[in-house]
């Protein structure tokens, strides 16, 4: 992972742009140089017991670790910057942070400006932390912090990242996977859902229109049948004019008399007379 160092004086920022470098390259704010220094010395006491005393350790594994360390603090480039800021603007600072995050520190206005000289001494010797990093070859970049319009520190972290280039992490931890995954579970799910929602929207929408279709086309169907009828009924008043004027008053006749004669036979009776009517007519 990267390595970045932030030096600057008292209250000029330096955690609050730490934990937004750690956050946009996904590293832990956390002191760990301590640690592997000492670890570092251990093995280097193990390794150098076994090569004097010719005793029968297990050192393989431990000298393993130790060129593998050793290759990590190689490899890893490593950065530095110094976040500058003049004492009255350090002070102003101090004066306007909230009582809860001054309580239980040296950022009071009674302990600050002693901090302050102090840190300004111990800067102003022939030997400080920054001539360190250039005797190593490590160049601090300055950056100076002269504006109290960026609570956030925006602008230096923008410069930092800028400086520093993009993330060269091995990937996500675990619990960043997990993560991860989690949300990529519940957007799936949530998409899921959002289909569903459309797919049913759709048929309730095409349910509609079938609906609306089928009640146009049985109003249209009893509409052609209407006009079917009333057609055939126009097409049938010549028939009926006919029958009128030449078959009814042959047939109310004949009925008339078969009912006056009674006969066995009435239908034979019928079929006579009308037979002998037409003789009749023209």
């Amino acid at each position: 992972p990267i390595r970045i160092c932030i030096l600057g004086p008292p209250a000029v920022g330096k955690s609050t742009v730490a934990a937004k470098i750690c956050k946009h390259y996904k590293l832990y704010h956390i002191t760990v140089q301590d640690a592997i220094a000492e670890k570092m010395t251990q093995l280097e006491e193990m390794v150098r017991m076994d090569d004097q005393e010719g005793e029968s350790y297990d050192t393989s594994g431990a000298q393993e670790l130790l060129e593998t360390l050793r290759d990590n603090m190689n490899l890893n480039e490593d950065y530095v910057f110094s976040m500058d800021a003049t004492d009255e603007f350090l002070k102003d600072r101090v004066r306007n942070l909230p009582e809860s995050i001054v309580e239980g520190t040296h950022y009071t206005q009674d302990r600050f400006p002693h901090h302050l000289a102090v840190f300004r001494d111990r800067n102003s010797q022939d030997e400080t932390v920054l001539d360190y990093f250039d005797e190593l070859e490590i160049h601090p970049e300055h950056i100076e912090v002269t504006s109290e319009e960026d609570p956030e520190y925006l602008s230096v972290t923008k410069k930092i990242i800028r400086a520093v280039g993009p993330s060269k992490n091995y990937g996500p931890s675990e619990e960043e996977r997990a993560e991860e995954e989690m949300r990529n579970a519940e957007e799936r799910i949530r998409l899921l859902a959002a289909e569903k929602e459309e797919r049913e929207r759709k048929e309730a929408e095409e349910a509609a229109v079938r609906a609306a279709r089928l009640e146009e086309w049985g109003k249209n169907l009893r509409e052609v049948k209407r006009q079917e009828q009333e057609m055939l009924e126009v097409r049938a008043l010549p028939l009926r004019n006919y029958l009128m004027k030449n078959v009814m008053p042959s047939l109310t006749e004949a009925l008339v008399e078969c009912c006056k004669v009674k006969p066995d036979d009435p239908v034979d009776y019928l079929a006579e007379y009308l037979l002998r009517s037409s003789a009749h007519v023209d």
